[in-house]
């Protein structure tokens, strides 16, 4: 499995990395928002954890709809702080297959991951 993780929050980069480089089998990629785009097309990850409020020239948003023009079958689950109506509307529309609030669990966002991306996949 490949997972891109696109977050702003360098701390929550390594954390998530760690994490799941432990628990799953494949690589974990942290990525920039344009650098995000650049491996999306490199690499076609299973899945792609994604904040909105990225402090960049692009937001989620705009990572999410290219996303969905780039790598089609990239499963993206958006993991942010924003927790209002339209912004979660929005990020199921363009695509996204879930949508955590931050603060979360790493247990949560495993069983999630599990959930919507690494269903058919192996655990290390």
């Amino acid at each position: 499995m490949k997972l891109l993780i696109v977050d702003d929050e360098v701390d929550l980069w390594v954390l998530l990395q760690e994490h799941f480089e432990e628990h799953f089998q494949g690589e974990v990629f942290t990525a920039t928002p344009a650098e995000a785009l650049r491996l999306l097309e490199q690499l076609q990850p299973e899945g792609m954890l994604l904040d909105i409020n990225l402090r960049s020239r692009l937001d989620g948003f705009d990572v999410l709809s290219r996303a969905a023009e780039i790598s089609p079958a990239t499963k993206v689950i958006m993991v942010t702080g924003r927790n209002d109506f339209e912004s979660i509307e929005k990020a199921l529309v363009l695509g996204a297959v879930d949508y955590i609030t931050k603060p979360f669990t790493v247990a949560y966002l495993e069983e999630t991951v599990d959930s919507k991306i690494a269903t058919h996949l192996t655990y290390a």
